[in-house]
């Protein structure tokens, strides 16, 4: 993770915001989202911005712009070939199977739920756009409720990252800057262990569990 960490930050400084930009658009769009470090992107980028890397208002737009775009490029693919991509099996056809009645109660009965508040959960977030096209929501309704939840998570992210870095200028000044880097450091770690946790939480179980036999009960038992 600390690795990972450092990876992040060199890929951000060397490029710039555009990184997050490509990372919540892939996260969505291509069905990758448990490979692509999107979220934790934008915490780190956001707490490049209390640091004066960063224009606050780049790193917004290009998250709210890559979480849009990459919602409604999912939503088209889902929609148009999802249903023959599930149809090829593994775990991606057996998420389908288990899930297609609920999710079109849900997307039908519940859109804030299925789509606004998806957002804010990792695995479900990444799958949210194709099992809206998939279950044919209307788009109009989609584009509705997605933009809701982009923003809202949006907004929600980046000042995590932001107010993570201001709480680590606030340190500085009362700890020394050598302790503040390590509580700071230990802190931003914490979340992103966080969002790695609550990935593997939402994960699909690809091999799943074998059936439980049960033994018929003996006459006098």
């Amino acid at each position: 993770m600390d690795q990972l960490l450092t990876d992040i930050i060199g890929f951000l400084r060397a490029v710039g915001p555009e990184v997050v930009f490509f990372a919540t658009l892939v996260e969505t769009a291509l069905f990758i989202g448990l490979l692509i470090p999107a979220e934790a992107t934008v915490l780190v980028a956001a707490f490049l911005v209390s640091e004066g890397v960063f224009e606050m208002e780049h790193v917004l737009v290009a998250t709210l712009g890559g979480a849009l775009i990459g919602d409604q490029i999912g939503y088209v693919l889902g929609r148009f070939g999802g249903r023959r991509y599930a149809a090829r099996g593994g775990w991606i056809g057996r998420l389908w199977g288990r899930s297609e009645p609920r999710a079109r109660r849900m997307f039908g009965r519940h859109p804030i739920v299925a789509v606004s508040l998806a957002r804010f959960v990792s695995f479900v977030r990444t799958v949210m756009p194709w099992l809206a096209g998939m279950t044919h929501m209307a788009y109009g309704r989609f584009v509705f409720y997605d933009v809701l939840g982009v923003i809202g998570w949006s907004v929600a992210s980046v000042m995590a990252g932001y107010l993570a870095g201001e709480s680590w200028r606030v340190l500085a000044s009362a700890l020394g800057t050598a302790s503040a880097i390590l509580i700071g450091g230990g802190v931003l770690v914490g979340i992103l262990l966080a969002i790695r946790n609550r990935q593997r939480l939402h994960t699909p179980d690809q091999a799943g569990d074998p059936p439980t036999r049960v033994e018929p009960a003996h006459p006098g038992d």
